[in-house]
C-alpha cells in the first residue's frame, strides 16, 4: 500500500531548474541569439553567460577580466584559435 506523498511523487512531473524562466526575451533578440550561437558555434546558454558577463563587466559589476582562465568544455577549441 502506498501512501499519499508515494503517488504524488510518482506523478508529479519532474521540478524545473530553480531560474527557469527567470529571462524572457523578445523575438528578435532571440533571433540575434541563434544568429550569435551559429557564428560563435557556441550552445545558447554559454552564449547568454557571456553575454551577461560582457554587459557586467561594462557597468562596472564585474573585473574586467575573468579572474578564473576560461575552461573550454572537451571537444571545444578555446575562442581565438
Amino acid at each position: 500500500m502506498q501512501t499519499v506523498s508515494e503517488t504524488e511523487h510518482e506523478t508529479d512531473p519532474a521540478p524545473e531548474p530553480k531560474l527557469a524562466g527567470i529571462l524572457t526575451f523578445p523575438p528578435e533578440v532571440v533571433a540575434a541569439l541563434d544568429e550569435h550561437c551559429a557564428v560563435e558555434r557556441l550552445p545558447r546558454e554559454r552564449a547568454i553567460c557571456e553575454i551577461v558577463a560582457e554587459y557586467l563587466r561594462f557597468k562596472g559589476y564585474l573585473r574586467a577580466r575573468p579572474a578564473h582562465p576560461h575552461r573550454t568544455p572537451k571537444g571545444e577549441k578555446p575562442e581565438g584559435l
